[in-house]
């Protein structure tokens, strides 16, 4: 029994050590975080779904515009 916990506790131990050593993601502060924004905003497909919201806002609203002016005129 005493040895099972002995080696439980070398082997969290070890993966404690690798876990922490292992290389991150370093993002650059303000260039890899403008560089994605750009590159989201290019997208062709971020594109599409900016159009489409866009057009049903417009739609959604000139709605909601012709129900209210409806509705003051009664």
């Amino acid at each position: 029994m005493r040895n099972k916990i002995v080696l439980i506790g070398a082997i969290a131990v070890i993966a404690y050590i690798v876990g922490t050593r292992t290389p991150r993601v370093q993002m650059k502060s303000r260039e890899s975080v403008g560089h994605q924004l750009v590159r989201l905003w290019n997208d062709p497909r971020a594109r599409k779904r900016r159009h489409k919201a866009a057009k049903k806002a417009a739609i959604a609203a000139r709605k909601r515009a012709e129900k209210t002016f409806r509705e003051l005129r009664e």
